[in-house]
């Protein structure tokens, strides 16, 4: 009869029957970027480096165990942090979520990696004895435990015989990995687990026997079936029976991850003694002479396969003996479970036939199931011998152990799905992209940028808007105060037209929510004349500079019209100490005034750009009323503005206006930003124009450096990187988004400024990226390709800025 092997565990460590010690250890997550094999290597080294310092150890346990993505916990958990006016709608929305995620997510899972250590036991000296045996009850506890009796407790003494090695693991794998000491809750889930595979996982409470209770039944061959007392499930183990010569690139470990069910490994290594590696080697080299033997008799050429392997066991035969390079003894199984038999039999079919394509055999046996469920425990022996394989550092480290494709945040609200691998689509996904807008700035461990801002770009049409008012409904439910710049003057008209008489019956909360934000439309019109006039809601120097700069733009001045750059300045100081109300048509009629004819002609210049058309906007009397943020969304729009094309200068007086508002536009917003009082989302639209000018440029690196500070985050939307993509800019921006480049110039600013590896897979990735897909980068610095998706109809009504095609499309593919 197989017995359960652990007797007890305290923290990390668990005791078996026999008083050995395993230590068990949760490592880092790590993540490559998209096609990065720099990075990719990078992790090969250490795990080579890990594979050889562990061979101090006698045996490792390496555990890869999917954990189910719980929507419901998740959403539960969003929901505790909404607040404010829109709780409860978000509230509402998040209830929706969960019922269509549910769904999508009913096998969706998150790989968490685990290592275990079997420890080494310290000869103890009798001081150390004499310590912990200052009555004899206590002594007699120990002894009772080494002869097998006694209760589930563990006692000091018995702990401390293991204290050092376990530090000793603990600072190698926290060295070349990152790692955790797992919690008792953490170890057992981990047993818990081994007895509810494709069911209702585990909380991680209960005593050792409530961990191990289900009924295991083997009856059928290659399957192990696995009964509760409200649950049943089937799974099935999968041993290598067979690496090749050349492990190079087989992921073996990882790739796995983009199926749409899960896949646990168990993977055990045993080392031992440099002689017996020796030995090993000779009974290899041993069945080459036999093979050649063969050969020989048959009167066949040699096999370039075993020249190949005769080679590679030269070279591995003299680092042992000149390097002590280790053998690894491992044993690795894979495990799929379901519902059913059949659906395990078919997953277990696609792993074998995927494995095969990287010649790698796996087998199903069909009388060691239990057995290989037993091995698979934590802390157990080795009992299922028959498929060892002998590794090297380097073949282990192939595994990519470790590796993940998570990318974005584990609490927040849905944003996508990662699409990293090749040939993957939304229907085929199985990694769900959660997003959440106030979490960088706090600081997280493990977090790359402490920074709230983020920057979306990328050309008209692909999707920026879209995921911008996905990200903006979101953010209000946290309770966010909101103003956003629309230059284009589309976000309401939009956002309305989607409340049609049928929206309004079936979502209501829809409606509530957007009549309730403050749209505030700027026009030419006589009425909103000077609402953007710097000196009107800015004070001293910073309004000084701010009418200074946007008259200067306006007058096109030349470097050699010195004059009038002073006659500007002094005009604004004149305004701003002598009138009550300030505003820019006071500092016109000071220029106007004048006695230099080339003064009193730009005045003349300022006073007919300023009292016609949109530029009315920057030019008062001082005696304008103040545009109102007391809501708390708030949506600032200017209509009929001319915007020049991205990246080109203003060729026409109107662009040459529509350049010019965006510093006031800009200065208003920066004065919403710095209030920190509460948590505000600050959004530039078309912010490529800012920096197009050096008054915007100043704003927006001022704004980005204090944002975190004032609570304020800064969302900066634009076509191209390009102006961000400077060391000082880019370190203060905590997310990424950069949807299709439409160069192979800019397809490599893109991937300077996400810190991507620059290569011919990823250029032509950006370039080929379809509408919806952009690459991001989190606040961990992780980089992955994903499809942004909306899960609810009325939304995707109200963010599609696609005029209506009146049935063209429609047509046209119908001739297709």
């Amino acid at each position: 009869m197989i017995q359960f092997p652990i007797h007890s565990y305290k923290d990390n460590v668990i005791y078996t029957h026999e008083m050995e010690a395993w230590s068990y250890y949760r490592v880092h997550e790590n993540t490559v970027g998209v096609n990065e094999q720099e990075a990719e290597n990078n992790l090969v080294n250490r795990l080579q480096r890990l594979a050889w310092q562990m061979a101090a150890f006698e045996e490792i346990d390496y555990k890869i165990v999917p954990i189910p993505v719980d929507i419901d916990k998740r959403m539960e958990s969003l929901q505790q942090q909404y607040e404010g006016k829109y709780a409860e709608t978000g509230k509402y929305y998040a209830e929706r979520a969960k019922e269509i995620l549910r769904e999508e997510a009913r096998n969706v899972v998150e790989y968490k990696f685990f290592v275990g250590v079997k420890l080494k036991k310290r000869e103890l000296d009798e001081s150390i004895i004499r310590t912990f045996t200052s009555s004899f009850k206590s002594m007699n506890r120990y002894l009772q435990k080494l002869a097998g009796f006694g209760g589930h407790e563990v006692d000091d003494l018995t702990a401390s015989m293991f204290e050092e090695s376990e530090e000793d693991a603990f600072r190698t794998l926290n060295h070349y990995l990152g790692a955790f000491r797992v919690k008792e809750k953490e170890l057992r889930y981990i047993i818990r687990h081994q007895f509810v595979r494709g069911q209702k996982q585990p909380d991680g409470d209960g005593s050792v026997y409530s961990l191990t209770e289900g009924i295991l039944d083997p009856g059928k061959a290659g399957y192990l079936h696995i009964s509760q007392l409200d649950d049943e499930s089937w799974c099935a183990f999968l041993p290598v029976s067979e690496f090749p010569v050349d492990l190079s690139h087989k992921e073996w470990a990882y790739f796995f991850q983009s199926y749409h069910f899960p896949v646990e490994v168990n993977m055990r290594t045993i080392y031992k003694r440099k002689k017996e590696d020796e030995n090993q080697t000779n009974t290899i080299k041993k069945r080459f002479r036999d093979q050649d033997a063969q050969l020989i008799e048959a009167n066949e050429d040699d096999d370039s396969l075993i020249n190949t392997g005769r080679e590679l066991l030269h070279e591995l035969e003299n680092e042992i003996k000149n390097q002590g390079k280790p053998l690894l003894r491992t044993h690795i199984n894979f495990v799929v479970y379901g519902p059913t038999k059949e659906e395990v039999r078919k997953r277990a079919r696609r792993l074998k036939s995927d494995f095969k394509d990287q010649q790698i055999e796996l087998v199903q046996p069909l009388a060691d199931q239990l057995l290989l469920f037993h091995q698979s425990l934590p802390a157990a022996k080795v009992i299922a011998e028959d498929w060892e394989q002998i590794l090297t550092p380097e073949s282990f480290a192939e595994s990519l152990f470790s590796l993940t494709r998570k990318t974005g945040n584990t609490v927040g609200f849905y944003l996508g799905k990662n699409l990293s691998h090749d040939g993957e689509s939304m229907e085929s996904s199985p990694s769900l992209v959660f997003y959440h807008p106030f979490l960088a700035h706090l600081g997280l461990k493990g977090s790359k940028y402490s920074s709230p801002h983020v920057t979306i770009s990328g050309p008209t049409g692909m999707g920026k808007s879209y995921l911008l008012k996905d990200i903006l409904l979101n953010a209000v439910f946290f309770g966010a105060k909101v103003l956003m710049t629309d230059p284009k003057d589309e976000v309401e008209k939009k956002f309305k037209q989607a409340l049609t008489p049928e929206m309004k019956r079936t979502a209501p909360f829809f409606q509530e929510l957007i009549e309730s934000f403050n749209y505030i439309t700027l026009s030419s019109g006589k009425k909103d004349a000077g609402k953007l006039d710097p000196l009107t809601f800015l004070e001293g120097e910073e309004a000084q500079d701010a009418a200074v700069s946007v008259l200067e733009y306006l007058s096109e001045l030349q470097s050699n019209e010195r004059n009038v750059k002073t006659a500007i300045y002094k005009g604004v100081r004149h305004v701003l100490q002598q009138e009550e109300k300030p505003g820019l048509l006071k500092v016109v009629r000071y220029l106007q005034a004048a006695e230099d004819q080339d003064i009193k002609n730009v005045g003349d210049l300022l006073y007919e750009i300023g009292t016609n058309g949109v530029a009315k906007l920057m030019f008062s009397e001082g005696d304008v009323v103040g545009i109102s943020l007391d809501e708390q969304v708030n949506i600032l729009q200017i209509q009929n503005l001319n915007l020049p094309d991205e990246g080109e200068r203003a060729a026409t007086r109107d662009e040459h206006i529509a350049v010019a508002l965006m510093q006031p536009l800009a200065k208003f917003a920066t004065k919403f930003a710095r209030d920190d009082s509460v948590v505000k989302m600050t959004v530039f639209e078309e912010a490529w124009m800012l920096m197009n000018t050096g008054a915007g440029d100043r704003l927006i690196n001022e704004l980005l450096r204090t944002g975190r500070s004032l609570r304020s985050a800064v969302y900066i939307v634009t076509q191209s990187t390009y102006e961000y993509n400077k060391p000082q800019i880019k370190e203060n921006i905590g997310t990424k988004f950069a949807f299709k480049a439409k160069t192979t110039e800019e397809a490599g600013n893109i991937i300077e400024f996400l810190g991507m590896e620059d290569n011919k897979a990823n250029r032509d990735m950006l370039k080929n990226l379809s509408e919806g897909q952009c690459i991001i980068e989190d606040m961990y610095g992780r980089t992955a390709k994903i499809q942004t998706d909306v899960l609810f109809d009325e939304w995707i009504s109200a963010f599609n800025t696609k005029e209506s095609d009146r049935g063209r499309a429609e047509t046209e593919e119908a001739f297709m």
